[in-house]
Formats: C-alpha cells, sequence, structure tokens
C-alpha cells in the first residue's frame, strides 16, 4: 500500500468500503477493473455488522452458513448506512464499477438502490444457480472462489458484450472521466440530448438521479484518495481535488456521506489497524 499518492487514471476508480476492513482482521482484496469488474475481496467477519457508505456499486456476496453456501446482491446505499454480517462467516465478494449492472434483463438498477436480493431473484435459472453455488461452495481459497466466479461469469459478460457507441456507454464513461465534477448542461451539450432525457435516461439506466451518481463517484474518488494517502499530514488536500467546489463543500459532503469529516474518518481507520488488516492482491 503506498504511502504517497499519484493521480490515478479517472476511469481506474477502485470502489472502496473502508469500513468492511474494520469488520474483520485479514482482508484480502484482488484488484481486476476490467469486465467491468472492480474487485474480489474476502474477510471473515468478526462482528455482527459493519458500516456502508455510497459506491454506486453494486457487491455480490457469497458465505457459508450451517453448511449452505448463499449468496445475494447488495445495492449501493443512498446515505451511510450499516450491513448486517453472520458472525464468524467467511465473506467472499465481488465488487462491479460504478454504475454497472451484472444482472440487466432480472433486476432493474433502481430495484437494487438501497436493497438486498438474494441469488434466486438474480439467477432465474435453477441449474445456473446450484452450479454456481457448489463450485463456490467447494472451492478452497480466496484465489480459487475468485477463478470460479471469473469462469462463471465471463460467460455471460462475453455474450452480452455492451455497445461502446450506445448513450448509456458514453454518459457512464464521461461521468467517470469527470472526476466527479461534470453538469448535466455540459452532458447535454456532449451527447446533444435534452438535460430532461438525460436526467431521465440516467435514472433508468444507473439506479439514480444524475446528481446522485455523480456525486457519489466524487465521493468515492476522494475516500480512495484518503485512504492512499492514510499517513500524509496532507492527505486532505489530496482528496480535496475530487471535484469539490472547496474545502467546505468537500468537508460537509464527506460528513453527510461518511458521518465523518475527512481527518475524523482517516483517524478512525489508523485507530483500527485499517492499513495492518488491509491485504492487496495486484
Amino acid at each position: 500500500m503506498s504511502n504517497g499518492w499519484r493521480k490515478e487514471d479517472v476511469l481506474a476508480l477502485s470502489p472502496r468500503q473502508p469500513e468492511f476492513v474494520l469488520a474483520t482482521t485479514n482482508y484480502s482484496k484482488k484488484c481486476i477493473m476490467k469486465y467491468n469488474l472492480s474487485h474480489f475481496y474476502q474477510f471473515t467477519a468478526e462482528s455482527d455488522h459493519m458500516g456502508v457508505i455510497p459506491d454506486a456499486c453494486i457487491d455480490l456476496l457469497f458465505w457459508v452458513k450451517d453448511g449452505v453456501m448463499k449468496a445475494k446482491a447488495a445495492g449501493t446505499l443512498l446515505e451511510k448506512g450499516m450491513a448486517k454480517t453472520e458472525l464468524n462467516c467467511q465473506y467472499f465478494g465481488v465488487r462491479f464499477l460504478p454504475g454497472v449492472n451484472p444482472v440487466a434483463g432480472n433486476v432493474k438498477l433502481n430495484e437494487l438502490v438501497n436493497n438486498e436480493i438474494s441469488l434466486e431473484d438474480l439467477l432465474i435459472s435453477r441449474g445456473e444457480r446450484e452450479e454456481l453455488l457448489e463450485r463456490m461452495y467447494e472451492a478452497g481459497t480466496f484465489h480459487e472462489k475468485s477463478e470460479v466466479f471469473l469462469d462463471f461469469y465471463l460467460k455471460y459478460f462475453f455474450n452480452h458484450s455492451e455497445d461502446k457507441n450506445s448513450l448509456k456507454y458514453v454518459i457512464h464513461q464521461q461521468i467517470l472521466r469527470s472526476d466527479g465534477s461534470l453538469k448535466l448542461s455540459e452532458l447535454s451539450s456532449y451527447t446533444g440530448y435534452s438535460e430532461r432525457y438525460l436526467n431521465q435516461k440516467i435514472h433508468e439506466d444507473f439506479g439514480m438521479n444524475p446528481k446522485n451518481l455523480i456525486r457519489f463517484i466524487r465521493f468515492q474518488k476522494s475516500v480512495s484518495r484518503l485512504v492512499e494517502t492514510i499517513h500524509c499530514a496532507n492527505g486532505a488536500d489530496a482528496a480535496l481535488v475530487s471535484g469539490y467546489y472547496d474545502q467546505s463543500h468537500f468537508i460537509k459532503e464527506f460528513v453527510k456521506m461518511s458521518g465523518f469529516t475527512p481527518s475524523a474518518y482517516v483517524d478512525t481507520l489508523l485507530g483500527n489497524a485499517y492499513d495492518k488488516k488491509l491485504h492487496v492482491i495486484y
């Protein structure tokens, strides 16, 4: 983990949930950053709950309880919240990139906002569902689980490749490239569509209004930069460049979505050995 900050590729935002790390003593993360995937992660819950911050993402979670493999999809929250966990259960998670719906056609993104859905509602085919759960159950290591999921998921991904000329794809790329500072009027000028239509289209395709989608991506960029500069005295200055008007705006938004000021958030992570618990595999 780097103690210095470097300007990241704006399309390489890896959304973070730092408080997941605090819910365990050993949190493993494997970065993917392709196929619409952000990363895989694994931890054993040492608490019956963990803090969750908005990230505009869907997570798929797998865990074993009483000898049975369970799975669910969890959508983004609209504000800071808590997620329940099964104490002493090992979780394997898949985080998709912001605005990506891995189950398009079965469930709309707006149905997952502030919500969780079981695998039964995501995979209509009982055979597919049972095959995935069986293979995930038999996979012993973090690496094996990652490989099993990728093998299953990539069949779907390549059979439903995204049209890079579609309005949805263009909107997604422009929002990510904006570093969280894009205005709907600018997107209207770029695409040639009216603000009213774009507002409707973004809500339909991404499950939330443009304002929240851009806010969450901007917030996640600031969280990433804070974490990357966790040992630097000027870490908050690095996070401030994530598209905020000024320091006051940055702090106000950060408190709304994390429950802490940026400096207090860093203190909480450091005080709970965040950097020692997190193990990143590239």
